[in-house]
Protein backbone atom coordinates (compact mmCIF):
# COMPACT_ATOMS: atom_id res chain seq x y z
CA UNK A 1 0.00 0.00 0.00
CA UNK A 2 1.46 3.02 -0.99
CA UNK A 3 0.87 6.62 1.39
CA UNK A 4 0.64 9.96 0.18
CA UNK A 5 2.18 12.27 2.34
CA UNK A 6 0.63 15.80 2.49
CA UNK A 7 3.15 18.55 3.30
CA UNK A 8 2.00 21.29 4.91
CA UNK A 9 2.91 24.80 3.45
CA UNK A 10 5.57 26.66 6.01
CA UNK A 11 3.71 30.16 7.16
CA UNK A 12 7.36 31.43 7.27
CA UNK A 13 7.93 31.39 3.00
CA UNK A 14 7.71 34.61 0.92
CA UNK A 15 5.63 32.49 -1.42
CA UNK A 16 2.44 31.24 1.47
CA UNK A 17 2.83 35.08 2.42
CA UNK A 18 2.37 35.85 -0.90
CA UNK A 19 -0.94 34.22 -1.81
CA UNK A 20 -2.53 34.77 1.25
CA UNK A 21 -4.72 37.92 1.05
CA UNK A 22 -5.13 37.68 5.48
CA UNK A 23 -1.58 37.89 5.76
CA UNK A 24 -1.24 40.82 3.11
CA UNK A 25 -3.90 42.78 4.36
CA UNK A 26 -2.69 42.68 8.20
CA UNK A 27 0.82 43.68 6.99
CA UNK A 28 -0.66 46.66 4.97
CA UNK A 29 -2.81 47.03 8.62
CA UNK A 30 0.67 47.33 10.42
CA UNK A 31 2.34 49.47 8.34
CA UNK A 32 -0.39 52.25 8.28
CA UNK A 33 -0.12 52.07 11.58
CA UNK A 34 3.40 51.60 12.01
CA UNK A 35 3.60 55.03 9.75
CA UNK A 36 1.07 56.75 11.79
CA UNK A 37 2.91 56.81 14.91
CA UNK A 38 6.24 57.57 13.18
CA UNK A 39 4.24 60.79 12.00
CA UNK A 40 2.49 61.87 14.99
CA UNK A 41 6.00 60.96 17.25
CA UNK A 42 7.60 64.10 15.61
CA UNK A 43 7.49 67.35 18.75
CA UNK A 44 5.56 69.91 16.74
CA UNK A 45 6.55 73.30 17.52
CA UNK A 46 4.65 75.38 19.67
CA UNK A 47 4.30 78.95 20.57
CA UNK A 48 2.02 81.44 19.68
CA UNK A 49 2.30 83.08 15.90
CA UNK A 50 2.50 86.88 15.27
CA UNK A 51 1.19 86.32 11.76
CA UNK A 52 0.09 83.91 8.87
CA UNK A 53 3.76 83.85 7.95
CA UNK A 54 5.54 82.85 11.20
CA UNK A 55 2.68 80.48 11.28
CA UNK A 56 3.59 78.72 8.11
CA UNK A 57 6.95 78.60 8.60
CA UNK A 58 6.38 76.80 12.11
CA UNK A 59 4.02 74.36 10.06
CA UNK A 60 6.59 74.13 7.16
CA UNK A 61 9.15 72.93 10.25
CA UNK A 62 6.63 70.35 11.45
CA UNK A 63 6.16 69.24 8.31
CA UNK A 64 9.85 68.71 7.34
CA UNK A 65 10.58 67.50 11.05
CA UNK A 66 7.63 64.23 9.87
CA UNK A 67 8.93 63.85 6.46
CA UNK A 68 12.55 63.10 7.80
CA UNK A 69 10.94 60.88 10.35
CA UNK A 70 8.76 59.15 7.60
CA UNK A 71 11.67 59.12 4.87
CA UNK A 72 14.13 57.09 7.45
CA UNK A 73 11.34 54.61 7.38
CA UNK A 74 10.67 54.42 3.85
CA UNK A 75 13.86 55.11 2.21
CA UNK A 76 14.36 58.49 1.21
CA UNK A 77 14.69 57.27 -2.40
CA UNK A 78 10.95 56.70 -1.70
CA UNK A 79 10.07 59.51 0.54
CA UNK A 80 8.31 62.51 0.78
CA UNK A 81 10.17 65.56 -0.19
CA UNK A 82 9.15 69.15 1.20
CA UNK A 83 10.44 72.34 -0.74
CA UNK A 84 9.61 75.73 0.45
CA UNK A 85 10.09 78.60 -2.10
CA UNK A 86 9.98 82.16 -0.10
CA UNK A 87 9.14 85.47 -1.52
CA UNK A 88 6.06 84.84 -1.63
CA UNK A 89 6.55 82.01 0.84
CA UNK A 90 4.91 78.32 -0.44
CA UNK A 91 5.33 75.10 0.72
CA UNK A 92 5.40 72.25 -1.86
CA UNK A 93 4.72 68.53 -0.47
CA UNK A 94 5.40 65.40 -2.60
CA UNK A 95 4.90 61.60 -2.67
CA UNK A 96 5.27 59.68 -5.55
CA UNK A 97 2.26 60.87 -7.77
CA UNK A 98 0.53 63.40 -4.68
CA UNK A 99 1.12 66.56 -4.53
CA UNK A 100 0.22 69.12 -1.74
CA UNK A 101 0.50 72.80 -1.94
CA UNK A 102 0.36 75.69 0.24
CA UNK A 103 0.29 79.19 -0.59
CA UNK A 104 0.72 82.27 1.79
CA UNK A 105 -2.00 84.96 1.03
CA UNK A 106 -0.26 87.68 2.96
CA UNK A 107 -2.92 90.35 2.45
CA UNK A 108 -5.63 88.03 3.77
CA UNK A 109 -3.30 86.43 6.22
CA UNK A 110 -4.67 82.89 4.56
CA UNK A 111 -3.52 79.69 3.59
CA UNK A 112 -4.48 78.07 0.22
CA UNK A 113 -4.19 74.50 0.04
CA UNK A 114 -4.70 72.96 -2.89
CA UNK A 115 -3.92 68.56 -3.87
CA UNK A 116 -5.39 65.71 -1.74
CA UNK A 117 -8.94 66.92 -2.03
CA UNK A 118 -7.66 69.76 0.67
CA UNK A 119 -8.82 72.34 -1.73
CA UNK A 120 -9.46 75.70 -0.15
CA UNK A 121 -8.65 78.77 1.89
CA UNK A 122 -7.63 77.60 5.74
CA UNK A 123 -6.90 80.38 8.74
CA UNK A 124 -4.46 79.39 11.20
CA UNK A 125 -5.83 78.57 14.95
CA UNK A 126 -4.89 81.75 16.43
CA UNK A 127 -4.87 79.92 19.77
CA UNK A 128 -3.54 76.28 19.33
CA UNK A 129 -0.65 75.19 21.26
CA UNK A 130 0.88 73.36 17.51
CA UNK A 131 0.29 75.78 13.80
CA UNK A 132 -3.14 73.99 13.45
CA UNK A 133 -5.42 74.90 9.81
CA UNK A 134 -9.35 75.19 9.66
CA UNK A 135 -10.86 75.43 6.04
CA UNK A 136 -13.01 78.26 5.99
CA UNK A 137 -13.67 77.72 2.23
CA UNK A 138 -16.87 75.27 3.70
CA UNK A 139 -20.01 75.76 4.82
CA UNK A 140 -20.57 74.88 8.89
CA UNK A 141 -23.42 71.94 7.87
CA UNK A 142 -20.72 70.45 5.89
CA UNK A 143 -18.29 67.20 7.64
CA UNK A 144 -15.01 68.42 8.89
CA UNK A 145 -16.54 72.04 9.24
CA UNK A 146 -14.04 73.34 11.58
CA UNK A 147 -11.51 70.43 12.05
CA UNK A 148 -7.80 71.13 12.91
CA UNK A 149 -5.45 70.47 10.18
CA UNK A 150 -1.89 70.11 11.39
CA UNK A 151 1.45 68.73 9.85
CA UNK A 152 1.07 65.64 11.10
CA UNK A 153 -2.49 65.51 9.71
CA UNK A 154 -1.40 66.29 6.18
CA UNK A 155 1.54 63.90 6.19
CA UNK A 156 -0.97 61.15 7.18
CA UNK A 157 -2.85 62.19 4.26
CA UNK A 158 -0.25 62.13 1.60
CA UNK A 159 1.46 58.80 3.03
CA UNK A 160 -1.53 56.82 3.54
CA UNK A 161 -1.29 54.46 0.48
CA UNK A 162 2.66 53.99 1.25
CA UNK A 163 3.83 50.49 2.51
CA UNK A 164 7.13 49.75 4.52
CA UNK A 165 9.92 47.68 2.72
CA UNK A 166 9.04 43.99 3.82
CA UNK A 167 11.09 43.36 6.85
CA UNK A 168 14.53 41.13 6.65
CA UNK A 169 13.77 38.69 9.01
CA UNK A 170 10.84 37.65 6.89
CA UNK A 171 12.85 36.50 3.96
CA UNK A 172 14.82 33.83 5.87
CA UNK A 173 13.72 30.74 7.47
CA UNK A 174 12.78 30.70 11.40
CA UNK A 175 14.59 29.76 14.42
CA UNK A 176 13.43 26.08 13.63
CA UNK A 177 13.36 24.24 10.21
CA UNK A 178 12.08 21.06 9.13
Amino acid sequence: MRRILAVMPDPMEPEFTAQNPIVAAAERIRARRELGRAIDATSETAGSFQNAESALRAFAANLGEGATRLNSILCVARGVKLIVLERPLRVRLRFGEKRVGLDLDDVNELVRIGGLGLDGDYQFIPDAPTPALVNISIVSNVAGYGDALTASGVLKLIAQDAELPRPSHLDRSGPISF
